[in-house]
């Protein structure tokens, strides 16, 4: 998508960014639910499966709660701007994943970017 296109698309509202985001969160957590260790568990095994697992859905939510807080603090601002706008498109590109996903939010849907044949 270019710059031009992306500065005429619609931001999301505060509620449609928690609402995304809790949903993102939902999917990363469930994904990461193997690799939940109860007190006094040993770590897993550097390099293991299980390890790199939490690994890749620790980075998903870091990376998730960064462009969420971006977002956040454009709409706050009153005049959100390209950084809003690349926020908005990162969260969508990340949930575009999950497009079959039946509890993905319905308003999203249409918000995806094409799916590649």
């Amino acid at each position: 998508m270019n710059e031009s296109a992306s500065a005429q698309r619609s931001l999301p509202t505060w509620d449609q960014v928690a609402a995304l985001r809790n949903f993102i969160d939902g999917r990363t957590y469930a994904a990461a639910a193997p690799t939940i260790r109860l007190n006094g568990e040993p770590p897993h095994a550097p390099a293991s499966g299980l390890a790199r697992v939490a690994e890749v859905n620790g980075a998903l939510y870091a990376v998730t709660c960064h462009l969420c807080r971006q977002l956040y603090d454009e709409l706050e601002s009153g005049r959100p701007g390209p950084v809003a706008h690349a926020s908005w498109d990162a969260l969508l590109t990340i949930t575009a994943t999950w497009r079959e996903d039946p509890e993905l939010p319905t308003w999203v849907s249409g918000l995806l970017p094409v799916k590649p044949r």
